[in-house]
């Protein structure tokens, strides 16, 4: 008997569709800044109901209620879910969830673990914000930056632990993970969100230690966002996790099957 396999398919930042069988999720789908490079098709998330939140920063939801249809399910915490009734999303779209649901969508299994955002050093924000390519770049740059700072995280990032045919996938909201949690270990995929500090290597390395999964898919290193995020370089740590485990970098819309 052919062996079920499953698909991932990368759109940019932390949004991705997994698929098994006739069952999808999507994680953090977004559409870019209109004046971004990073071009995301209208139609890509077309036919997919359910939509796992990670956390409720702005590149995370801000495009869910243009994604969201009237049978979509939206899983998410709180403070995303006080933000996307008020961004228009209906509450009967709305799954409130928490650190230890446990729920199925079709073929998948889902356990959400406590999570931890990556720490934002607020003069590293304050740089950014007042960047030279900020600057360069100032038409509409305070509605953006309005838009951007209404999209809070409220320390409520949450990592997925997704299931389906005898594989695990783990999510990681952001990179970083929680001291005092227990995450599942050696999974077939762990996505690593690769953004957000000037010591993305250092703190890789670690979480890679604690968890040692068999494969990485790096995401979240793409410039999506002008000119307020960057495209990072991830030579360093592809180079680090190849001699230990498979790594995926995709293109924009690639996929893989594990």
């Amino acid at each position: 008997m052919q062996e079920k396999k499953i698909n991932i398919t990368w759109y940019g930042t932390a949004s991705v569709r997994i698929t098994a069988g006739s069952s999808q999720i999507l994680i953090d789908p977004f559409f870019p800044f209109p004046d971004s490079r990073i071009k995301v098709a209208e139609d890509a998330y077309n036919n997919c109901r359910n939509i796992l939140v990670s956390h409720g920063h702005f590149d995370h939801i801000s495009s869910i209620d243009k994604i969201a249809g009237a049978d979509t399910a939206v899983y998410c915490t709180k403070a995303p879910y006080r933000t996307l009734l008020k961004k228009g999303v209906g509450k009967e779209n709305l799954r409130l969830i928490h650190v230890g649901s446990v729920f199925s969508v079709g073929d998948f299994s889902i356990t959400a673990y406590k999570g931890k955002h990556i720490r934002l050093n607020a003069i590293d924000c304050l740089k950014a914000a007042f960047s030279r390519r900020v600057l360069q770049n100032r038409k509409g740059i305070i509605k953006k930056l309005v838009k951007i700072i209404s999209f809070l995280e409220r320390k409520e990032t949450l990592c997925y632990l997704v299931e389906a045919y005898g594989k695990r996938i783990l999510i990681l909201g952001s990179l970083s993970l929680a001291a005092d949690t227990a995450y599942p270990k050696e999974v077939d995929l762990a996505f690593f969100p690769y953004q957000g500090s000037d010591r993305l290597c250092e703190i890789a390395k670690s979480i890679y230690a604690r968890l040692r999964p068999k494969a990485v898919l790096l995401t979240h290193f793409d410039d999506t966002f002008p000119p307020f995020s960057s495209e990072i370089d991830t030579s360093e740590i592809e180079d680090y996790l190849k001699k230990r485990a498979a790594v995926y970098k995709l293109r924009h819309g690639g996929s893989i099957e594990i």
